[in-house]
């Protein structure tokens, strides 16, 4: 699945490449372990976290553009057909994903409600984000009044956890970053050339935030 996503016959998540790389790793990290995405869109995220695990549960309400049909044909996830706020769950998942609220209230009552079914780690879309400054307020508090902690800030998104681990622990090694309280920062150094690292760059990605990338391929 990760494969199609690589060469264009499956829709792209809505990250820059960069930030589509690190979630991979840290979804990596868990592989074949339950995980839950929150706001599927067109399922670009949802099929990276397929690609490494048969335990997904998915929530979206359908009430946006994209249509849950051409997500079901393709993506092999159980559906949970309601609001964030309304959706039911009955188990734990190693890892999160949050892409559906952009408001203040409704991030942070996201973050509330399923960080009580996470045992590993929450990533959380949008985040310093200047289209939707009340994700990161929202982060920023749920941080600031509970134990979770910043364990990785990409481009537009952060990973939230108790314990750093091991993918993030290696970017902390093979990365440009920065560190601040334990919270890792990603810096605009050069990057890794690694295969895999090289494959997501290169994916034509023109819809999303290419200055990224363009920033990336400038680099000497």
């Amino acid at each position: 699945m990760l494969e199609r996503q690589l060469s264009g016959e499956l829709p792209l998540p809505g990250k820059t490449n960069l930030d589509w790389y690190l979630f991979h790793k840290v979804v990596d990290d868990f592989r074949g372990q339950p995980m839950l995405e929150v706001g599927v869109g067109r399922g670009g995220s949802a099929y990276t976290m397929a690609y490494s695990t048969p335990i997904l549960d998915v929530i979206d309400d359908w009430k946006q553009t994209w249509q849950k049909e051409s997500v079901e044909k393709i993506l092999p996830a159980n559906f949970i057909d309601a609001k964030s706020s309304q959706a039911e769950v009955d188990k734990d998942y190693k890892f999160i994903h949050l892409d559906a609220n952009k408001s203040f209230k409704g991030t942070l009552d996201d973050l509330t409600k399923y960080s009580k079914h996470c045992t590993g780690v929450i990533c959380v879309d949008d985040y310093l984000q200047s289209m939707w400054p009340e994700v990161t307020r929202a982060v920023d508090v749920f941080v600031d009044k509970t134990e979770w902690n910043r364990i990785l800030i990409g481009n537009h998104q952060v990973f939230l956890s108790h314990n750093r681990t091991p993918a993030v622990r290696d970017i902390a090694v093979d990365f440009p970053v920065a560190m601040v309280n334990e919270e890792i920062f990603l810096t605009y150094g050069k990057l890794p050339d690694d295969e895999l690292f090289q494959q997501f760059m290169n994916v034509d990605n023109d819809k999303l935030y290419t200055w990224h990338k363009a920033a990336y391929v400038s680099q000497p």
